[in-house]
């Protein structure tokens, strides 16, 4: 018999799920990194679930939800585990606008959650161990700062635009992003002729991955190389540091970035899917 398992803080789902999680760390490192970014994981997190699946003392499936989107994961090749996590969901009255995780877990979550799905985006989720060695474009690699902010910010908007990014951020809530990352030190940019000309963060690192993201070239200055050499060094920057691997998401459907990442030692390693509920 599965049963459903509710923690009351991050902590307490990292202690009993932490292990099972980095199996498939690359996979997980979503519901990992989130979970870690909390200020402080031993407090209760309001709006916030996590929750697992278990049968047998095992955990077959686990959910988290930070924001406005359910996040699942599988650990069995039978999805009937996701089944309980959305009764969960759907019994406790937790309004969910979507769901996002690998294709067979997502899918049936969707399934079995019963809403209406609006749109759903295939991405693939890359995995990097070593860094092909390109020529570089010309310009400087360098970390962003506080004199970068407006246009960070502009930028930031800019990519969830055109990545259909959905629920987007607002300004403030992307000026607040904006400032966390200042204060990491993890967003940085390529220059050319002093200029700023596309941008890469690290959005969220587990025990042995750094994951890129906000990876942006405003359209003016694409074709020249800059989005692939700052990922390039910033991807190089990550494993001098120490860190296993590196890794990051792309559209399915978007092949000129697949191929620009592969180029850069990238490789696919699983699919997820991002549905979105009409909420009918």
């Amino acid at each position: 018999m599965t049963t459903v398992t509710a923690y009351q803080t991050p902590q307490q789902y990292l202690d009993a799920t932490e292990q099972t999680l980095e199996r498939k760390e690359v996979e997980n490192n979503l519901i990992l990194g989130l979970c870690h970014g909390f200020a402080d994981k031993a407090k209760p997190q309001p709006n916030c679930f996590f929750i697992s699946a278990v049968e047998d003392g095992a955990i077959r499936a686990t959910s988290i939800k930070t924001w406005t989107k359910a996040i699942v994961s599988g650990f069995a090749e039978d999805t009937r585990h996701l089944k309980p996590l959305a009764d969960y969901y759907l019994n406790e009255g937790i309004d969910l606008q979507g769901v996002f995780g690998e294709s067979p877990y997502a899918a049936a979550f969707s399934a079995y959650y019963g809403k209406k799905t609006m749109e759903e985006r295939g991405l693939l989720v890359h995995r990097l161990v070593s860094v092909n060695d390109l020529p570089l474009a010309p310009g400087h690699f360098e970390t962003a700062g506080y004199r970068d902010m407006d246009t960070l910010i502009q930028w930031t908007l800019d990519f969830e635009a055109e990545a259909e990014v959905h629920p987007k951020h607002s300004a403030a809530l992307a000026k607040a992003a904006t400032e966390a990352k200042l204060i990491a030190g993890s967003i940085y940019k390529w220059t050319d002729k002093g200029e700023m000309v596309s941008l890469a963060a690290i959005v969220r690192k587990t025990r042995n991955t750094g994951v890129v993201g906000l990876v942006y070239t405003p359209p003016e200055r694409r074709g020249k190389g800059y989005a692939t050499s700052c990922v390039q060094l910033l991807s190089a920057r990550m494993l001098q540091s120490g860190l296993k691997s590196c890794a990051l998401f792309t559209d399915k459907a978007n092949p000129t970035s697949n191929h620009i990442y592969r180029k850069i030692g990238y490789e696919p390693l699983t699919e997820f899917l991002d549905v979105d509920f009409s909420g009918a």
